[in-house]
């Protein structure tokens, strides 16, 4: 990775672990599959998605043991939301009716016992999940202000580059949107790309933050970010290109 001004202001473990030659969360070193069912009836009942976050939230960003993914239908509707999680290639084992952080972080305690999981991010992914079923924005970011706050005592610590962090961050962002705070929706944006600059969502609040402030350039910036973080919207960012630069 190139060191320039911008990387010189991160977090030393944060450039560390976004250097190319470090394995981060996700990779496919990783053995140990939580594999989430996005099966309409699962997530009816609170998976899919939502739960998929919600695992991720519990794993820390220097875990190179699990791959947290969507899968299809387990063929047990009326236990959901289930997961399932494969040891080693072969080794399945199913759980039933997880809906909640309390419910992954069992499942994980139960199916990797050698991972250690920090118990502020057991508390963060409570927090999220209340904040992602709560309509007020301005409880979303009391609550979301607490796990930031909690996650970034140490900014040299895992937990501040953790998924929940970026989640946390993004949720705020929105939030502070809805709220007419665009100053702070942009602060959380840009400290969110750096945690995971892979992940669409942080541009598209990024671009809709930027334009909303006036500055047209740097939403123009962030939309060139997410046709290249999510190629299904490198369309629709153009056309929002097109539509700014005129």
């Amino acid at each position: 990775m190139m060191i320039n001004s911008a990387t010189m202001l991160l977090p030393p473990l944060l450039v560390l672990l976004l250097s190319p030659s470090v394995s981060s969360f996700g990779t496919s070193q990783q053995k140990t599959h939580i594999k989430i069912c996005h099966n309409k009836d699962c997530c009816k009942k609170g998976g899919g998605d939502n739960l998929l976050n919600t695992f991720r939230d519990l794993v820390p960003s220097d875990n190179n043991q699990l791959i947290i993914e969507s899968t299809g239908c387990l063929s047990q509707c009326g236990k959901g939301p289930n997961v399932c999680v494969v040891k080693n290639g072969s080794d399945e084992k199913m759980y039933y009716n997880i809906k909640d952080a309390l419910d992954a972080s069992a499942v994980l305690d139960v199916a990797t016992p050698e991972v250690e999981y920090p118990i502020q991010l057991l508390v963060a992914a409570s927090n999220i999940h209340q904040a992602e079923h709560t309509p007020s924005s301005a409880k979303k970011e009391e609550l979301m202000t607490s796990v930031i706050t909690d996650l970034s005592k140490n900014a040299n610590s895992v937990l501040f580059i953790s998924y929940a962090m970026y989640h946390a961050l993004i949720i705020r962002a929105d939030a502070r949107l809805d709220t007419n705070n665009v100053d702070g929706a942009i602060e959380d944006a840009r400290l969110a790309s750096k945690i995971l600059p892979s992940e669409g969502k942080v541009w598209r609040i990024l671009a809709q933050a930027e334009e909303q402030k006036g500055s047209f350039d740097s939403a123009i910036v962030a939309l060139r970010e997410l046709a290249k973080a999510d190629p299904s919207f490198a369309t629709k960012a153009k056309k929002e290109i097109e539509r700014l630069s005129s």
